[in-house]
């Protein structure tokens, strides 16, 4: 063999020899680097679930200590963060608990030692048959939360790096609950987002799912443990599983947190807009001061899980006593004070007071409906006329943000081109994306206005991406101009007016922007005895084909449900 075919065969030895040195290397740090996984405890992905326990056992070194924390679902015991010393009885063995961890933290009085807690706990033992099928040797530190502040988990995370910081850490937490599937899909976009981006501040207070607080606590074990990429394994939801998407579903994200660079999620700002919120006259005297009885049949999860979480608030806030007046011809709108809870209760973020009732209590009901807004973290925008068009609410979603204006139409002497420069300066920036809800067109008319039409299209022409209306108090049509969507009116959200279907039906809209398009939906509501809840089955299906119709080039029929998506 001449020294040329000695140095080919030296140097492809020598490469091969540093490959599977690397190749080992590269598998010895996948076998060490997972501190935590998330994993739904929702018995229906069972056997998905006990794939999933088996594909990542087999890449990790067996612990000798799991820490499973989970939402505390009925609200047991006392103390806001749970655990017990108990050992667990299983059909194939037994886990048992690791006794000194557990007294440390209840010592430190970081938790509380509560095992009648985790009697009925499905959080909990739904996953205790995966953990001992696939780590038998583990012992156990068991976690249940209530309601914790970011405070109370950092605190609680730095007693267990203390005690156990070698612990795999495993959040039992399924996500969305309730949701129609398509707007399902959306919130756990966003709470995926966070969990990319290890956004432990934002889980606590806009994930929506069944415990904020067990999430959080996963992302600061994996910044301590330098393992921030957020390995997605799948992610599955009910509804189309069930093939019926307008059933209340639940979703489950499957995951882990390993070594790596942080996951850089899409560039985008997800929204939802509900129509007209009116809590006077027959919604006061249905309800008195307990909005929240209201929305018994909605819950608070809807609006939960969007950057921006939209509604028009129909009236003002007063301090001064409610007249319990129900006469239609009552058109003076003034709230009480605890709709704040209300709203809050709901997820609401973002209020228009673009419209012909929010100076219904004078100057001093708007500066206190805008104070009480701003305390309690909705940003009001608009007002009754168009020296407030400067008001303008500014949501942060990823990389992209938006730009809601409002204005009211309705009053004479206002001026829809006073938004031209507004707009044009906003487009300046190629991240931000501008939408408008106007109060504007005529009272329960199903069809919008030629002044309508003129005023939307000078403001897309101006710049604006899309434009969702109010003041109708019914469903109107809707249009695509030069790609950016009109929806002349959502119709009525909350309100008391029951003569007709037409008042006591509305919609949600649904969606976000990325870099290079927009998708949206729409949820069709209707209001029973002052309940708003959604609608769904034929009628349903009625509204969104109507409601579709411009967009019928670009509805894409997803698993989830139909979208619309338009390429920006």
């Amino acid at each position: 063999m001449n020294f040329t075919k000695k140095l080919i065969l030296l140097t492809s030895v020598f490469c091969l020899v540093a490959l599977g040195g690397i190749f080992v290397f590269h598998q010895n740090k996948l076998v060490i680097s997972i501190s935590g996984i998330a994993v739904p405890h929702h018995d229906l992905v069972a056997a998905k679930r006990a794939q999933f326990f088996s594909e990542f056992a087999s890449r990790i070194k067996q612990p000798k200590t799991i820490i499973l924390i989970s939402p505390n679902h009925y609200s047991a015991g006392q103390g806001d963060i749970q655990t017990t010393d108990q050992d667990w009885d299983l059909d194939k063995g037994k886990i048992i608990s690791n006794k000194d961890a557990i007294s440390f933290l209840v010592e430190k009085k970081l938790v509380t030692n509560e095992p009648a807690s985790f009697t009925d706990e499905h959080g909990i033992y739904n996953i205790l048959g995966d953990i001992h099928n696939n780590f038998p040797n583990a012992t156990l530190i068991p976690l249940i939360f209530k309601e914790v502040s970011e405070e109370e988990l950092n605190k609680l995370e730095q007693s267990l790096l203390q005690s156990c910081k070698d612990c795999l850490m495993i959040a039992s937490v399924d996500f969305s609950h309730y949701q129609p599937a398509v707007l399902a899909d959306l919130h756990d976009d966003y709470s995926i987002r966070d969990l990319q981006l290890l956004d432990t501040k934002d889980i606590l207070a806009n994930a929506e799912v069944d415990s904020g607080p067990a999430l959080a606590l996963l992302t600061m074990w994996a910044k301590d443990h330098n393992t921030i990429q957020f390995t997605l394994k799948s992610h599955t939801n009910s509804g189309i599983i069930f093939q019926n998407p307008d059933a209340e579903t639940t979703t489950h994200v499957f995951g882990w947190y390993e070594r790596g660079n942080i996951v850089e999620p899409e560039k985008s700002v997800s929204f939802l807009f509900g129509g007209d919120m009116m809590f006077d006259r027959g919604i006061y005297h249905t309800f008195n001061d307990n909005f929240n009885q209201a929305f018994s049949k909605f819950g608070e999860r809807v609006f939960w899980g969007t950057a921006a979480s939209v509604i028009n608030l129909e009236g003002a806030i007063t301090t001064k006593k409610i007249e319990d007046n129900i006469q239609p011809d009552n058109l003076d709108f003034e709230f009480s004070p605890k709709i704040i809870k209300t709203l809050s209760f709901l997820h609401i973020n973002t209020a228009s007071l673009a419209n012909n009732h929010s100076d219904n209590a004078g100057s001093e009901g708007i500066t206190i409906t805008r104070s009480l807004l701003g305390a309690a973290g909705i940003q009001p925008f608009g007002g009754a006329t168009q020296s407030s068009v400067f008001r303008i609410a500014h949501i942060t979603g990823n990389g992209i943000s938006l730009a809601v204006i409002g204005m009211n139409l309705t009053y004479p002497n206002q001026d829809a081109n006073i938004l031209i420069p507004i707009i044009a300066e906003l487009k300046k920036d190629p991240t931000v994306r501008v939408m408008i809800m106007p109060h504007w067109g005529e009272e329960y008319e199903k069809k919008h206005t030629l002044a309508q039409e003129n005023t939307a299209h000078t403001w897309i022409d101006a710049g604006a991406d899309m434009i969702i209306g109010s003041h109708p108090h019914v469903i109107e049509d809707a249009e695509l101009y030069k790609g950016a969507p009109i929806i002349y009116s959502l119709g009525n959200l909350l309100f008391d007016q029951t003569f007709s279907r037409a008042t006591q039906e509305g919609l949600l809209i649904g969606g976000k922007f990325t870099t290079d398009d927009l998708t949206f939906f729409g949820l069709p509501v209707q209001s029973i005895k002052y309940q708003p809840q959604f609608i769904r089955g034929e009628r349903k299906k009625e509204i969104l084909n109507s409601l579709y119709i411009p967009f019928k080039n670009y509805v894409v029929d997803s698993p989830a449900g139909e979208v619309v998506k338009i390429n920006k």
